[in-house]
């Protein structure tokens, strides 16, 4: 089981039968992650033999999500689908040696009497008895191989180390286990995954919410997020910590952390992680995951994106204690890139229905305006002196101009707002 680092290799071996999901992804990263702990080979495999069902497009979505993920192989893709020959010529091989036999036009292995047992990382020693195995088929009568001879046969020939896969596939591990000893080859370490479950304890599906990893990237989750969130479905660091960076991922990563309980998917946990990243990814990161959404929102200008716009650094930093995904910035930042705003009657009708408040709001413009300089003391100091003069408290006034700049009753703090809208947009929304 201790294999020297050089050897490691691991594989990710989706089938295109539909894109990405978030239990694949996790299968993925672990895979991911123990081949990065161990200087080994990560490689990706696409198993797409099932021709009625596999398709090109769910290829493109599968290495498409992995890319946005942040998963980056090191060999592949491979396509079992240019393999068929290699797996054709195994079988008759099998049928040849005795440990096949031809069933009306399908190759069927011979399972032979006795038990299989083997130690999985995760689960520990698992036996089964044979006699409980049926002669299964490797090719069907249409010559095309089935999932067992198909994924033994490359992972003999790419050289797996180690088998990091989901628990679903644990009954077929002995079938494997089998060929594997007919093919005289050493059998990799098998480490089986829990099962990702939604909150009512079911197998995760879409009735809990996207599965799909690109849809969670269309909801405004930033990979690094969705990377850590993962990694802490079905897998314990043996400490408290929650925020890994990738160095710190690998560092702690082992396949003795993974659980054998079913690990439940928490989509507030997600919520969670993503704000966490959010307040601290370096802002030119930001700003690449940013700018797709400010461009459909129609916010998106290039002057944003230049090195000395200190102005839209601000502006980002001022917003990201409140975002929870990354349409929110586009969202928010309307009030500042817009020059259209739209009024909460709810707000208005709170804050600003007293005709005095308007005339209040009217004299505060004109102080603001007046300013030798416009920063966030010198505006605070403005409109908490103005209050004081006017006998009232300085929460009202605040509220009041609140609405008036922003449309919104909540908004971020009121003199960041000010010194970001700048003076002249400032004076002129508080004269409504």
């Amino acid at each position: 089981m201790n294999q020297p680092s050089s050897q490691v290799r691991v594989r990710f071996a989706p089938s295109p039968t539909g894109y990405l999901h978030v239990g694949g992804a996790r299968t993925a990263l672990f895979d991911w992650l123990f081949a990065r702990k161990r200087n080994g080979t990560f490689i990706l495999r696409i198993e797409d033999t099932d021709v009625e069902r596999s398709s090109e497009d769910m290829t493109r979505g599968i290495l498409e999500a992995m890319t946005w993920l942040g998963l980056h192989w090191d060999e592949g893709p491979y396509y079992q689908s240019k393999r068929l020959d290699f797996y054709r010529e195994t079988a008759q091989r099998l049928v040849k040696e005795g440990h096949a036999y031809q069933d009306e036009g399908a190759i069927r292995f011979r399972v032979p009497e006795g038990k299989v047992t083997y130690d999985d990382a995760v689960f520990g020693e698992i036996t089964v008895e044979t006699d409980t195995i049926e002669n299964f088929v490797l090719l069907r009568s249409d010559s095309n191989p089935t999932y067992h001879l198909s994924v033994v046969v490359d992972d003999i020939d790419m050289r797996i180390s180690h088998v990091i896969r989901g628990a679903d596939h644990i009954s077929n591990t002995p079938k494997q286990i089998l060929l594997y000893r007919a093919l005289g080859a050493s059998l990799p370490v098998f480490a089986h995954l829990p099962l990702i479950l939604g909150p009512d304890k079911t197998r995760l599906s879409k009735r809990h919410g996207a599965t799909s990893v690109m849809a969670y990237q269309d909801e405004g989750i930033v990979p690094e997020a969705l990377r850590n969130f993962l990694a802490l479905l079905g897998w314990a660091p043996g400490t408290d910590q929650e925020l890994f960076n990738d160095e710190e991922l690998i560092h702690a990563f082992s396949l003795q952390g993974i659980s054998k309980a079913n690990a439940v998917f928490n989509q507030d946990k997600l919520a969670w992680f993503n704000a966490q990243y959010l307040s601290r990814l370096e802002h030119e990161k930001l700003v690449r995951y940013l700018k797709p959404e400010f461009i459909k929102a129609g916010l998106w200008r290039d002057s944003l994106e230049k090195e000395e716009s200190a102005w839209f650094k601000s502006l980002i930093d001022l917003l990201r204690p409140r975002a929870r995904v990354l349409q929110d910035f586009p969202r928010q930042s309307c009030l500042f890139l817009d020059p259209n705003i739209e009024y909460d009657p709810a707000a208005v009708e709170k804050f600003l229905k007293d005709p005095k408040i308007k005339e209040h709001l009217q004299a505060l413009a004109s102080r603001l305006e007046s300013l030798p300089e416009f920063t966030l003391q010198s505006t605070e100091a403005a409109v908490r002196g103005f209050a004081d003069e006017l006998g009232i408290k300085a929460g009202a006034l605040i509220n009041a101009s609140r609405v008036a700049l922003t449309g919104q009753s909540v908004a971020p703090g009121i003199f960041d707002v000010m010194t970001l809208m700048g003076r002249e947009k400032t004076v002129a929304r508080l004269r409504i």
